[in-house]
């Protein structure tokens, strides 16, 4: 049974996605998009998109569709995010592609990419800002309103504990911009209301409909990556129950983790140390700590912090830890389960099937790659009209490090105009 299990898993594997990891295939285009170079990232991502797999393929829109945001090519992004939000709307509710034995032995690399939740949110708060950009209100009020209706259903389902770090103040506060510029004042202040519980300094002294106003965002930094890592642990039974022993990067305490899935019976390899990959997020080094705004030629002030993507990235992550960490080392332990089996049944094969598995075997290190790290936001009062808008990006010692290109936009007379400005990583 189990050998017949294990050639059904082969087959599975032979048409998987190949072992370079994600992370490694998004190298380029990181580099060129956090460098202000978006025709040559979307040169990369258009070659990743021909190329990709059905599991990565509506992640590569996705990453395109934010490119050609920060490029101003508003129709394009809005195509790019759409395909993916009508993907993630088809398969949402689902953790796996396969039947439970093959999902298991399969790494999760090689299933269809499952957005975070925040992400799911983030993409339509960006497809907003995509139909604002093209001067298509419907749209961005349709967007709008998913991006309430997505945070109502997120966010019922986290504590109140966790809160603070996996809400997301940037989509609320785009909201709230939003229903002022329609008159709808007990909205916006509802949704500002709730990113004052966390950046008071973000939001204004009071919701109006009133002043004329630019609302510039600037995305700073660049949201942390996964790693595939390599790391060591064990199975052993303690009054019946399995559990399992690893050690994560960077030493520390050994983690013990109880196994609640049938998985794993009998005491077939328990107690022997393997080695199985793991995706460890990364933060990425910041140069730029704060911005400045330069709004028609003059500094015009800071922009405060707005929202933390890094630490929510971070928590959502953290929140599945177990989950992951116990799903890759179950893979491998039933690998090497199987490997003793075709040892046995059919001799030098599994010398191959070891190796094969070896091959394949990667962390998942799929996210969002092209998110900041931090959104921060500045707003003033303006005269009607067309007005210029760059960033000038400062290190911790008060050093101007970086500086964006220059935003022309058009403030319509008692209306907000929300400026958005990918910055630097």
């Amino acid at each position: 049974m189990i050998r017949k299990a294990a050639f059904v898993v082969l087959a599975t594997l032979a048409v998987a996605p190949g072992c370079t990891t994600y992370t490694a295939r998004m190298t380029d285009t990181g580099v060129f998009y956090y460098d202000g170079a978006y025709d040559m990232a979307m040169g990369e991502l258009n070659e990743l998109v021909l190329k990709a797999s059905e599991e990565d393929i509506y992640l590569y829109l996705l990453e395109r569709g934010k490119v050609r945001l920060a490029a101003g090519m508003y129709d394009s992004a809005i195509v790019d995010l759409q395909a993916a939000e009508r993907r993630f709307d088809e398969i949402e509710g689902t953790t796996s592609v396969g039947d439970a034995f093959s999902s298991t032995l399969v790494s999760d690399a090689s299933t269809e990419y499952i957005p975070e939740a925040h992400e799911r949110i983030l993409l339509n708060t960006y497809l907003l800002l995509s139909y604002l950009g093209a001067d298509d209100r419907e749209g961005a009020y349709v967007e709008r309103n998913r991006v309430i209706r997505r945070l109502s259903e997120y966010l019922g389902t986290v504590t109140s504990d966790d809160l603070a770090a996996l809400d997301v103040p940037f989509a609320r506060y785009v909201a709230a911009v939003m229903y002022e510029n329609e008159g709808k004042l007990d909205d916006a202040r509802i949704e500002y209301s709730k990113v004052e519980e966390f950046y008071p300094e973000a939001v204004p002294w009071a919701a109006n409909s009133h002043l004329t106003e630019i609302v510039v965002l600037a995305e700073m930094g660049r949201a942390p990556i996964k790693y595939s890592r390599e790391i060591r642990g064990y199975f052993q039974k303690i009054n019946g129950t399995t559990h399992g022993y690893f050690t994560l990067p960077g030493g520390g305490e050994q983690m013990v983790v109880p196994l609640t899935s049938g998985l794993i019976s009998g005491d077939v390899k328990l107690g022997k140390v393997f080695n199985f990959t793991f995706p460890e997020y990364v933060r990425v080094p910041r140069g730029a700590v704060y911005a400045r705004p330069v709004v028609d030629g003059m500094e015009a002030g800071s922009a405060v912090m707005l929202d933390d993507f890094e630490e929510t990235a971070m928590e959502a992550f953290n929140r599945d830890l177990m989950s992951i960490l116990l799903r890759s080392a179950v893979r491998t332990y039933l690998q090497l389960v199987i490997q003793d089996e075709l040892d046995e049944e059919v001799g030098a094969i599994a010398g191959a099937v070891a190796k094969f598995f070896s091959a394949v075997e990667t962390a998942d290190t799929r996210s969002w790659q092209t998110l900041p790290s931090e959104m921060a936001v500045f707003r003033m009062e303006v005269e009607p009209g067309k007005h210029e808008i760059m960033m000038r990006y400062y290190d911790a010692a008060g050093r101007l490090i970086d500086e964006s290109g220059v935003l022309e936009i058009w403030v319509e007379e008692g209306k907000k105009k929300i400026a958005w400005m990918p910055g630097p990583p």
